[in-house]
């Protein structure tokens, strides 16, 4: 008897080894992902919401951890009930420009990347602190300051950098995408801040992946 339960022991222990019950990662920081709605519908083929929205919308807020996202971790899947008294505001910044369908949208970030902060943040908490990050980050205002306006022409690169970072004193990293007619376009740009969501630290500008002028 005592054998069997030794042998039972043993048993669990090397299963711990082989299968580690695997939890929400750790993260050092966090990429808070605006994207140009005019340029994401340009690269779709069909119907696009968002085609006539002018202003910058929430892509994600995604957990980095030793410079690249942390994704789908284990955790609680998304519960809409839990953000539901956030909708009217994430109607507004967090929209699906694509398709619409918001809820399926901010479902997805959550159980992507959204929950990989779950040891820091619940899914009431990530939803506000991004909805707070995109009233305090208002590119459109800061892009329009330093004189650039979105009117389909050629941008600079670093002119495009120096606005925003002049603005934070942060870099921030600039995300494009190359359309069918081999424009280059401006897609996304990331503001990076520390894992509580709240102060401004430095993007690595070396993940920025736009060409040295673009269609902004």
């Amino acid at each position: 008897m005592e054998k069997t339960k030794r042998d039972v022991v043993f048993f669990v222990f090397v299963l711990t080894i082989l299968f580690p019950i695997v939890k929400s990662q750790t993260f050092d920081n966090f990429w808070f992902v605006q994207q140009w709605p005019p340029a994401i519908c340009t690269l779709q083929s069909g119907r696009c919401v968002g085609r006539g929205t002018r202003s910058f919308t929430i892509h994600g807020l995604w957990p980095q951890k030793g410079g690249r996202s942390v994704t789908n971790c284990s955790g609680n899947s998304f519960d809409f009930t839990k953000i539901a008294h956030l909708e009217s505001d994430l109607n507004v910044v967090w929209p699906n420009v694509v398709t619409g369908n918001n809820k399926f949208f901010w479902g997805h970030e959550w159980n992507k990347h959204g929950i990989c902060s779950e040891s820091k943040f619940d899914q009431a908490k990530y939803f506000q602190t991004a909805i707070n990050m995109r009233h305090s980050i208002d590119l459109l205002s800061v892009l329009r300051t330093g004189g650039i306006v979105p009117n389909g022409a050629s941008k600079a690169k670093q002119r495009v950098e120096t606005a925003i970072s002049s603005h934070f004193a942060k870099d921030p990293i600039l995300r494009c995408k190359t359309a069918s007619n081999g424009q280059v376009l401006l897609t996304e740009i990331v503001i990076c801040f520390d894992d509580d969501g709240v102060t401004l630290i430095n993007c690595n500008k070396a993940r920025s992946n736009c060409a040295r002028s673009f269609i902004f």
